[in-house]
């Protein structure tokens, strides 16, 4: 392989890892998270004495 094309080989694998990374940091940005209620994580408990405590 003469230098050129692996510099060529390096850039396309660097541009595809780029990519990648972009492409799971937009993904995870329209999970939304706890924000709609429906969090898990939160046991029915809390859930309840939260709903309690709003006016």
């Amino acid at each position: 392989m003469t230098p050129g094309q692996q510099s060529i080989a390096a850039l396309g694998l660097v541009a595809l890892a780029a990519g990648w990374l972009i492409w799971r940091a937009l993904a995870r940005r329209g999970s939304g998270g706890c924000g709609g209620g429906d969090c898990h994580a939160i046991s029915p408990e809390v859930k309840k004495l939260k709903a309690k405590l709003k006016p």
